[in-house]
């Protein structure tokens, strides 16, 4: 999409950075989001979305003129509806993490697509993850926390909200929002994503609205890619076994953990052969696969470890 394109609506937009103890990391963010809104950034208001109970961003929103919103419920979940809840009547909501830097036309690119495509209910940017030097080639080569980048205008059939565009309104009038009952555990956006779609309204992606996220070098470990993993597996389950009446509940959960150890044999035996004949990349692919069955096992029988739990 040209970010030149003409505009037929100048709607007003609400960047919202959902953000939890990492002040330090706001001045270049917002810095960020003001280089690179481009055309739609004479339409932009910034809010910072804080999560700390002690409300520990409020001075930074100060500092850099920009709004401020308090959610002291602990979870992302709750974070995002409150930036949701904060839009204006008609206003469409930009979502970006706190530790991520958007780069040029960013904005202008979810906007295009949301214009050009005919107002989705969401608009799907791209993530891409930068790991630091001296990462271990391992963890790269698995493909931990990496996206698929997505043509522009495609339709998607899964949600991940390190950058998006929402509709506010609409998603307003179809009764979806971000289920706060989560907590700490994660997986709000595909189970917002679910809603979306479920409500027979659609998601689209935009390959040219890019953030970057780079890595920090305690999220480079074998360790934590585990952790995550599993925690990601678990979570999948939960969300997907979780509707309909008890004895449905608990089918859905038998297949899982029949589907999970399944995988789990089959993935760690293909791992050890991988390994055997020295085909790293091949063989930390299928160690993340199975590690995300181990989490799916754990989801099966009722074991859940939170994704972003909280010391």
């Amino acid at each position: 999409m040209s970010n030149a394109s003409p505009r037929g609506e100048d709607r007003s937009i609400l960047v919202a950075v959902t953000t939890f103890r990492r002040t330090e990391l706001l001045p270049a963010l917002v810095a960020a989001i003001r280089a690179g809104a481009g055309e739609s950034g004479q339409h932009m208001r910034i809010a910072l979305v804080d999560n700390d109970p002690e409300r520990s961003a409020e001075t930074s929103a100060a500092e850099l003129g920009v709004d401020y919103v308090a959610e002291s419920t602990p979870g992302i979940a709750a974070a995002r509806q409150a930036a949701l809840d904060a839009a204006s009547d008609g206003e469409l909501v930009a979502m970006v993490d706190d530790d991520v830097l958007p780069q040029p036309g960013w904005l202008d690119a979810l906007v295009d697509v949301w214009e050009d495509t005919g107002h989705p209910a969401v608009v799907m940017g791209y993530v891409e993850y930068v790991w630091p030097e001296g990462t271990d080639p391992w963890v790269v080569a698995g493909g931990f926390m990496r996206r698929r980048r997505r043509r522009t205008g495609q339709r998607l059939d899964a949600l991940a909200t390190g950058n998006v565009l929402i509709d506010a309104s609409q998603v307003a009038r179809l009764g979806i929002r971000f289920d706060t009952s989560l907590g700490l555990a994660g997986g709000e956006d595909m189970l917002f994503g679910r809603s979306v779609l479920a409500a027979g309204a659609s998601i689209v992606a935009s390959a040219d609205s890019v953030v970057r996220d780079e890595v920090p070098v305690e999220r480079t470990t074998r360790e934590f890619v585990r952790r995550r993993t599993i925690s990601q597996g678990q979570m999948r389950t939960r969300l997907l076994t979780r509707d309909g009446s008890l004895v449905r509940q608990l089918a859905l959960r038998a297949l899982h953990l029949v589907g999970g150890i399944v995988r789990l044999v089959v993935f760690s035996c293909r791992g050890l052969v991988a390994r055997w004949r020295g085909r790293t990349a091949e063989e930390a692919v299928l160690r993340r696969r199975t590690w995300f069955a181990q989490g799916r096992i754990l989801g099966a029988v009722g074991r859940i470890t939170p994704e972003y739990a909280r010391t």
